[in-house]
């Protein structure tokens, strides 16, 4: 199954979640008692050295993750040379795939992952994988002290954040052309604006859902460049701003990957701009992409956009499952080999002393806060909007 025809299926799953998270009360009850239990046996509260993880894991000899992304095969090969003996089986699956996989898995009585590396989905993996005890957070405090504050209350541990941007090209543009997220509606950037299809990115989803939730941030965005109240024809601003971004004829690609190349590659006098992940920003030396992003737009950038390391419920290899979290986590001063491969251009550390390759700070970044339960509860809605206006 193609990863696009996947999300929207599982777009359909979350109101399918949502019913099935409010029924039967007193059986999910029972089985989040019962995870509960079992993440304290496992230890999941407590905060062990790496030696005495070490010792444990060798005995258990490897650990399986899920991951959200392919460098987790860079994490494979250092953690391996670091702990002779234990082995990483890792799979690469984009984020709605894990989730799928875990649901599945875990309704048959089937504990095949360890660990897990994804983002948030739409609010999916807080509001219902961690509410069922289908996944648990192992949040060692050595570690979690170090974080950024905002980070250290959340169910999961975050390794790294990024946000959507706007890409331009710099062989034409010597800086953003658009400031103002209002700017796509105009007739000068009409067919000319990509942007990943909401319907098969969550992250791009999770944009226009702040938006939405921030609808009058938006209005005021909308006088700041026009100098007059914006006339709705939608429920709010959010709203209006994607009808009329539709209306504007964007083109949809696929994935940020899509985004970036033809940005960048673009030879045309008047070349597109697009709205991608701000990772890809690691394409420019790789590919030798001639393009740049902008983190000035109003009346914010975008919605900062948390990963998360979760061990799975009833996991059998728990103590390699912690060692392999820590190195992910760069272990306490967040400078170990195993956060190297996320710690990229376009990519921000969850802790802060950690140097990053950014021109500017994660506190700089004038964004949004991710707000999980918000997305679960009006992504099907966003949805049926989307359908209903796109041409």
């Amino acid at each position: 199954m193609g990863r696009g025809k996947g999300f929207k299926l599982f777009l359909i799953s979350i109101c399918m979640m949502t019913v099935i998270a409010g029924c039967g009360q007193e059986s999910k009850a029972k089985q989040g008692s019962g995870s509960s239990n079992w993440a304290v046996e496992q230890g999941l509260d407590k905060t062990e050295t790496v030696d005495e993880l070490y010792e444990q894991a060798k005995k258990e000899g490897k650990v399986v993750v899920y991951s959200q992304s392919s460098r987790i095969k860079d994490v494979k090969a250092s953690f391996e040379a670091q702990y002779p003996g234990v082995t990483v089986e890792a799979y690469d699956m984009s984020t709605n795939e894990i989730v799928e996989k875990l649901v599945r898995e875990h309704e048959s009585n089937v504990y095949n992952a360890d660990m897990v590396y994804v983002k948030d989905t739409l609010g999916v993996v807080s509001s219902d994988l961690v509410e069922r005890g289908i996944l648990h957070g192992y949040k060692p405090t050595d570690i979690l002290d170090t974080l950024t504050k905002e980070f250290q209350d959340l169910p999961g541990l975050v390794t790294n954040a990024t946000v959507r941007t706007i890409y331009f090209n710099t062989n034409v543009y010597k800086e953003s052309p658009v400031s103002n997220w209002w700017q796509l509606t105009e007739p000068e950037w009409k067919t000319r604006v990509l942007i990943n299809d909401p319907l098969e990115s969550s992250d791009t989803m999770e944009l226009f859902l702040s938006m939405i939730q921030h609808s009058d941030d938006m209005a005021a965005a909308y006088k700041e460049l026009y100098g007059k109240e914006i006339e709705l024809t939608e429920e709010n601003a959010g709203y209006e701003f994607v009808s009329s971004l539709l209306k504007n004829d964007p083109v949809l690609v696929k994935s940020s990957d899509d985004v970036v190349e033809n940005v960048g590659t673009s030879a045309q006098e008047k070349p597109p701009i697009g709205i991608g992940a701000s990772s890809k920003l690691r394409n420019i030396e790789q590919k030798e992409l001639a393009i740049s992003a902008n983190f000035d737009m109003k009346p914010k950038i975008s919605v900062l956009g948390p990963s998360y390391l979760y061990i799975a419920d009833q996991a059998k290899h728990t103590a390699a499952a912690k060692l392999m979290i820590r190195w992910m986590m760069g272990e306490v001063g967040g400078e170990g080999e195993g956060l190297r491969p996320f710690n990229v251009l376009g990519s921000w550390p969850s802790n802060p002393s950690v140097a990053h390759k950014n021109p500017i700070n994660m506190d700089q970044l004038n964004v949004w806060q991710y707000d999980g339960k918000f997305f679960y509860n009006n992504s099907i809605k966003f949805r049926e909007f989307w359908i209903k206006n796109i041409k």
